[in-house]
């Protein structure tokens, strides 16, 4: 790593990926006012990064050498704290997907990802594949294609090619169900 990104504005999809299998699954996305844990990982292991990253949406963000990284952490008290929230949260997410994958249905899992795309891009259009939620997720394309036309039999979703769109505000409900639970 020789820079680490701090998101202005847009958002950005991390997630790890495993060219024997051709397969991919989301970690985590960046908002605006962050930046990637894992990122920071690799710079201060002097390693190379363990996942991928595109951006979502038009992003802007600036690219913060490494030497300044860890010469701000030194530094800047306040810029040390927001490094250490940074490892904070994304642990503390990192092991809620975890939880989600062994705890959760798939059904739930699916629910929760929608509201959350719709809470974080204020769209209610999702532009993707069958296969891109099977990524998002880390399930097979046929229990995400049964759980969509379910989905959209109850009215929550309209389903087209490489397209859904979020029609019902219950999905927050399911999403607040799932915390609960």
């Amino acid at each position: 790593m020789k820079v680490i990104p701090l998101l202005m504005k847009g958002s950005i999809r991390v997630f790890r990926q495993d060219f024997d299998l051709d397969r991919e699954i989301l970690v985590y996305y960046i908002s605006p006012g962050e930046t990637c844990m894992m990122s920071l990982v690799a710079s201060f292991g002097d390693m190379k990064s363990q996942v991928n990253a595109v951006t979502e949406t038009d992003s802007e963000m600036y690219m913060i050498p490494i030497e300044r990284v860890h010469e701000w952490q030194i530094k800047y008290e306040s810029w040390n704290g927001f490094i250490i929230q940074t490892f904070m949260n994304r642990y503390t997410e990192l092991l809620d997907t975890m939880n989600d994958l062994s705890f959760q249905s798939v059904e739930v899992r699916l629910n929760h990802y929608l509201s959350q795309y719709k809470k974080r891009t204020n769209a209610s259009t999702l532009h993707i594949t069958h296969q891109g939620l099977v990524n998002e997720l880390g399930t097979a394309r046929v229990v995400i294609s049964r759980i969509l036309k379910k989905m959209e039999k109850e009215g929550q979703v309209e389903l087209k090619r490489g397209l859904i769109k979020i029609l019902s505000s219950n999905l927050a409900k399911v999403s607040h169900l799932h915390k609960v639970l």
